[in-house]
C-alpha cells in the first residue's frame, strides 16, 4: 500500500475522533444541565431543575425597550392564571412623572389588598410599591436599550407630543441645539423624558449633576432592588433568562412585537449622533453599560454555550409556529379604532399583525391575546376581576360588549 494513502487514511481517521469526542462532550456538557431529581418542567422533552413558578412579579416598563412586548407576556400569563394585577385608575398608565404611589392602583385598601402583578408604566418606589406587591418572594425585573437606538426611537415615537422635541427640525438639530430646545425645570411636555428617561424611571433625577461615587452608589441600589434587568438587543436571550430565573415554560415567553415602528420610520444614525447620544443621555450610558455586562455575566452563569443555543432555537421555532397558527401573511399598519385612514400615531407607520379570520373562536381568542393593545387587555383584566358576572374563562368576544371591553382594530 502506497506510504501516502496510508499516511491520508491515519489522518482521516484521527480527525474522525477528534470531532466525535467533541461532539460527545457538548452533548454531555448540555444534558448535565438538565440531570435533575425530583419534579421538573416540560420543555419539550428537556427538563429543566426543580423550582416553583413565580407568581408575584414587579416588572418596571421602561420607555421605548421593548417593554409593552414584555408587558404582553405578563399580562396574559396572569390572565390565563387568575392572577390579580395592579391596574392604574385611568386604565392606561400610573402617574408616571411622579414616584409611584399606592394610591395610584384602582381598588387598592391599604392592609386589605394585595396584587400578584404590576405591569404599567411607573416610575420606581420600592417602599410604595411593598405596600401593593406584599408577597416577600415578589420577582423584581425590567428591560433597558441602548440609549442610542432609544434615543431614536423616543424622537421618531413623541416627536409630536414632547415639547422639546416638538419644535426642533431633526433629531440631529435637537441635539446641536438642546439648550435652546430644552428646559430642565419645564415639567410640561413630557419634559422628564427628554433626558436620561431610562434614569428617571427607576426613581433618580435625570437632570441632575452626579459624582462618581454618586452613579457608582445609584447603579449599586438599582442592581439591589431588582432580580434581573433584560437588554432589548438581545431579546431572545433575555426571554430565555427570564423564563430560568422565573421558573417559567418556554411558552409562556413566546412574544411578539408591540409598538413597532414600519421600517421607513427608522432613521440611521451617524457616528457623531451616536456621540453626541451617549453625551445627552450619559447616566442612561452609564446604566446600560453597568448592566450590560451583569446581564452576559448572569447568563453565562445560567447556562452552558450549547445549552442556550437549544433554548434559543425552540423558543425561535415556538413563534414560528404560533405566526403560522394564528396569523395572515405580512405586517399590517395599525389605525385608530373607528377610522378609516389615522394612523395609531401621526407620521408614524406602527405595524401589527393581523390575526387569521378562518379560525375558531377558541383558537382566536388565544392568538387575539397575542397581539391585544395594551389598553384593551388592561380594560379585558378589569372587567374580569372586579366584574362578577364575567366568568374568568370567558372569551373576548363574550367581552368586547362591555363598557370597558371593546377591541381596537390594532387586535
Amino acid at each position: 500500500m502506497h506510504p501516502l494513502f496510508l499516511k491520508t487514511l491515519l489522518f482521516g481517521l484521527i480527525m474522525l475522533i477528534i470531532l466525535t469526542a467533541v461532539s460527545f462532550l457538548q452533548f454531555e456538557d448540555f444534558t448535565s444541565c438538565y440531570k435533575v431529581t425530583g419534579k421538573t418542567r416540560n420543555t419539550d422533552n428537556v427538563a429543566a431543575p426543580s423550582c416553583s413558578p413565580r407568581r408575584n412579579v414587579m416588572f418596571l416598563k421602561t420607555h421605548k425597550t421593548g417593554s409593552t412586548t414584555v408587558q404582553n407576556m405578563l399580562l396574559r400569563y396572569a390572565d390565563s392564571r387568575n392572577l390579580n394585577v395592579a391596574i392604574p385608575k385611568d386604565k392606561k398608565t400610573f402617574e408616571a412623572d411622579n414616584l409611584f404611589s399606592a394610591k395610584y392602583v384602582d381598588k387598592y385598601q391599604e392592609n386589605v389588598t394585595s396584587f400578584n402583578f404590576i405591569t404599567h408604566h411607573l416610575r420606581f418606589n420600592s417602599v410604595e410599591l411593598k405596600k401593593v406587591l406584599k408577597a416577600k418572594d415578589t420577582f423584581y425585573f425590567t428591560i433597558i436599550r441602548h440609549p442610542v437606538s432609544q434615543m431614536e426611537s423616543a424622537f421618531s415615537f413623541f416627536r409630536r407630543s414632547f415639547a422639546a422635541f416638538k419644535a426642533a427640525k431633526s433629531l440631529e438639530d435637537f441635539l446641536k441645539n438642546a439648550n435652546k430646545y430644552y428646559d430642565p425645570a419645564s415639567t410640561k411636555g413630557n419634559n422628564e423624558l427628554v433626558k436620561n428617561p431610562a434614569w428617571f424611571d427607576f426613581g433618580y433625577d435625570s437632570t441632575g449633576r452626579y459624582s462618581e461615587h454618586e452613579i457608582a452608589k445609584a447603579l449599586l441600589e438599582i442592581g439591589k432592588s431588582f432580580d434581573l434587568i433584560l437588554i432589548t438587543e438581545y431579546f431572545d436571550e433575555s426571554m430565555i433568562l427570564l423564563k430560568e430565573a422565573m421558573c417559567w415554560d418556554i411558552d409562556d415567553v413566546v412574544t411578539f412585537k408591540h409598538n413597532s415602528r414600519n421600517e421607513s420610520d427608522r432613521k440611521n444614525i451617524s457616528v457623531d449622533v451616536a456621540s453626541r447620544i451617549q453625551d445627552w443621555n450619559s447616566l442612561d450610558w452609564r446604566l446600560y453599560n453597568h448592566f450590560n455586562v451583569t446581564f452576559w455575566a448572569k447568563l453565562e452563569e445560567m447556562f452552558s454555550p450549547a445549552r442556550l443555543q437549544v433554548e434559543l432555537a425552540i423558543l425561535r421555532e415556538k413563534r414560528k409556529l404560533l405566526e403560522a397558527q394564528c396569523c395572515e401573511d405580512g405586517l399590517f399598519i395599525a389605525r385608530k379604532p373607528g377610522t378609516k385612514g389615522a394612523y395609531f400615531k401621526k407620521f408614524l407607520h406602527m405595524t401589527f399583525q393581523k390575526v387569521r379570520s378562518d379560525l375558531d373562536d377558541e383558537l382566536k381568542a388565544k392568538c387575539q391575546k397575542y397581539f391585544m393593545h395594551e389598553n384593551e387587555y388592561t380594560k379585558l383584566l378589569y372587567n374580569r376581576q372586579y366584574r362578577k358576572d364575567i366568568p374568568h374563562n370567558s372569551t373576548i368576544s363574550e367581552s368586547k360588549n362591555l363598557k370597558h371591553g371593546s377591541l381596537s382594530e390594532i387586535v
